[in-house]
């Protein structure tokens, strides 16, 4: 005769069933999430409160079939069954933290939840019933197992799905209430496979207590699944929020870093993402990279395309040019914008053939004027390369290399590039030295001037001096072609190119005072000089300090000068208005002659060396001095033809009646040789144009009467400028 459930308690066994269903559910999306932030005490309740619902599952589900009859309490197998619902508990929340993937692993763990959930079951029954082994129904023993692996199947797939998921609420209560209600016919599908064969026990003279006591543990245990579940969910949410406010602060952190990398003009990295990206190469141990190069470059005048189109419309070109020079390079080379006009990149196992071919095409894209609105802007490009071994690799001196050739690629002329070299460096440091020595210099009362006298060819008088500046300086012999860039530069020439004038100055009033004949002295001043909006007060004022008349000083300035037109005409004019006369040096080797004199009146117009050199056996080069001559004398200006060395070419040019200057007549000499050889010329003016033979170094200086003590002064002068 087969025992049947307690029609009352079977509402119980499904809502316990269906908690412990839920909770099973909730906690193992908690532990699958939270993994291994469980502190142990959360941990342990947990796995308690779970053992608690599959354990009172299970008795629930016994004392269903067992309200109307006589039971003997076996404590022992029942504490033997709670203990096993706490192993599973354990389990189940154990492996969900573990990879779920796989059919082995996945076979293994459902049949091991499958066993532990029969032991279970199987200890709770025999700690109220005889269980006989030779009772059990085949049919329902086999039906139970498929029960038990399904459900535990069904478990395993769903760690499986709120892992890749987020789960909702209503997903859970319907798993949990399918659960709930495979489980609760597991169980009286188990107990059908004992109780089916075996004889009934006595009848209980009163169920009811039995009733109660399922109904108190039911209380108990939902009570307990659910405060977990609770718990669990609660802490699940706060997990949520947390994940999303990560996000959100993993967003910003993305964006800061974008914005902190990138160069908002631009938009290409900027110079923090380069030294950032930079040294991750650095350390970064590969062995494949053997060495690094880094080129750096920058407009050659990018300040005139600022003044030409304003800031708007160079930020405009910027815009343009990053799109050239992008489109010069291979995807793999990123390239960053240090800042202004300033670009660099850098290149792993950077050959200098590879290197070179890059910068051939940057220069080559440069080449055509970019379009802004109506105008048309060219702007060279120079850059520097700096390439070092990884195992010699230092950030800083690679980047001071790579500037430094730089420099040096926009000294020899500009849109260009050249490579560091020792050679460099060692130019590099003497630049330190000059630049620290030239703070010294004047204070130190090492500079002096010199003077070259200009003739008047026709009559062989002088009119005037070029005043030269020399350094005695402790770095040994320091020629101006060396020393006055690195004055300019370093913004020294303001105060040393005012001492000049002065001591220019000084010198024509005392030869004044001494009675001498009027003439000029000519100053030459740098264009940072020349274009300091105080350089015509700074003239005022030396001329009045001196009691010089303005007409006796004339300004020498190079053709680089005029390039801004509309800033040197109003210089002009201001100088012109103290009297001062203006001389263009070095006329016919810049870019801009006719420019340079075209808008501008000028006093003289001095014809460089180059010229002079090439005019002997040179029909040509003779018919283009003679047209600058005339071009000179057209504009009503003296010319100065500098560089006259031999009495050819002072015969030559002496048919012009212009003005000569050059070691012919005398090298640069203190003042007070400089004035003795001015005595000379006043004593036998047409002395200089007579032949004779060479005695010494020079050329001789003499005429029939007193050639021969002219000629010793002459070699004694030499002597002493050398």
């Amino acid at each position: 005769m087969a025992m049947f459930p307690h029609i009352s308690l079977i509402s119980l066994t499904l809502a316990v069933s269906i908690a412990t269903s839920y909770t099973v559910l909730v906690l193992i999306e908690y532990v699958s999430k939270r993994k291994k932030g469980i502190n142990r005490r959360s941990k342990l309740l947990s796995i308690w409160a779970l053992g608690s619902g599959f354990f009172g599952m299970q008795l629930i589900g016994i004392l269903t079939f067992m309200a109307q009859y006589q039971f003997t309490i076996r404590v022992w197998l029942l504490g033997l069954a709670f203990l096993t619902s706490c192993l599973l508990a354990a389990y189940v929340m154990r492996i969900s933290l573990k990879d779920m993937h796989g059919q082995m692993r996945k076979a293994k763990h459902v049949l091991i939840t499958a066993f532990l959930l029969k032991a279970v079951h199987f200890l709770g029954l025999s700690g109220v019933l005889d269980v006989r082994f030779n009772a059990i129904s085949l049919d329902y023993y086999l039906l139970s197992v498929a029960m038990v692996l399904a459900i535990s199947y069904f478990s395993f797939h769903f760690i499986l799905y709120s892992n890749a998921v987020q789960a909702t609420e209503t997903q859970r209560l319907r798993n949990a209430g399918m659960m709930g209600i495979v489980l609760t016919l597991l169980h009286y599908t188990s107990t059908k496979t004992f109780y089916t064969n075996m004889a009934l026990p006595e009848a209980a003279s009163d169920g009811v207590w039995i009733i109660g006591t399922a109904l108190f543990i039911a209380i108990i245990v939902i009570l307990l699944l659910l405060s977990s579940a609770n718990l669990a969910l609660v802490d699940l949410n706060a997990l949520e929020t947390e994940t999303e406010l990560l996000q959100q602060v993993k967003v910003s952190e993305n964006r800061f870093r974008t914005l902190a990398y990138t160069d908002q003009l631009t938009g290409i990295p900027n110079r923090h993402w380069f030294f950032a990206r930079f040294r991750e190469l650095i350390d970064t141990p590969d062995e494949n990279i053997k060495s690094i190069g880094v080129v750096l470059m920058d407009f050659d005048d990018f300040k005139s395309v600022n003044e030409l189109i304003g800031h708007d419309g160079g930020d405009q070109f910027l815009k343009h040019v990053v799109v050239r020079l992008q489109s010069a390079l291979p995807e793999s080379i990123m390239l960053a914008r240090l800042g202004g006009d300033e670009f660099i990149f850098a290149v792993p196992n950077a050959e200098k053939r590879y290197l070179e071919q890059l910068c051939r095409g940057i220069l080559a894209v440069m080449d055509e004027p970019i379009h802004i609105g109506e105008k048309s802007i060219a702007s060279g490009i120079s850059l520097g390369i700096s390439c070092q071994e990884v195992d010699m690799l230092n950030e800083e001196s690679l980047i001071k290399q790579a500037d430094l050739a730089l420099f040096m690629a926009k000294s020899k002329g500009k849109e260009n590039f050249e490579f560091f070299s020792p050679e460099l460096l060692d130019s590099s440091i003497r630049k330190q030295e000059i630049t620290a020595a030239l703070q010294q210099a004047l204070v130190n009362g090492e500079f002096s001037v010199h003077y070259q006298p200009q003739v008047e060819l026709m009559n062989g008088q002088v009119i005037g001096f070029e005043a030269l500046l020399r350094w005695n300086s402790a770095l040994g012999a320091v020629p101006p072609s060396e020393f006055i860039p690195v004055a300019e530069e370093c913004g020294a020439i303001h105060t040393i190119g005012e001492w000049v004038l002065r001591e220019a100055c000084q010198q024509l009033s005392a030869w004044r005072r001494e009675g001498r004949p009027d003439i000029h002295v000519s100053v030459n001043v740098s264009a940072k000089q020349f274009l300091d909006p105080e350089f015509a007060e700074k003239v005022a004022r030396i001329l009045i300090a001196t009691n010089v008349p303005a007409e006796c000083v004339e300004i020498e300035i190079t053709e680089s000068v005029m390039i801004d037109l509309d800033t040197a005409a109003a210089l002009v004019e201001e100088l012109q208005a103290l009297g001062v006369k203006l001389a263009i040096d070095d006329f016919g080797t810049g870019y801009s002659s006719l420019n340079a004199v075209k808008n501008i009146q000028i006093d003289t117009l001095k014809i460089d060396k180059s010229l002079v050199d090439e005019v002997l056996g040179s029909d040509r080069s003779m018919a283009i001095l003679a047209t600058i001559i005339e071009l000179g004398k057209n504009l009503g200006a003296d010319v100065v033809v500098e560089g006259l060395e031999t009495l050819e070419q002072v015969t030559l040019m002496r048919q012009y009646e212009v003005i000569g200057q050059g070691y012919y007549f005398s090298r640069p000499l203190p003042a007070d040789k400089a004035a003795r050889v001015w005595d000379k010329y006043l004593e036998q003016p047409d002395g200089m144009f007579l032949p004779t033979k060479r005695r010494g170094c020079g050329t001789s200086i003499l005429n029939s009467r007193t050639g021969c003590s002219m000629h010793r002064f002459y070699i004694e002068c030499v002597k002493t400028q050398r």
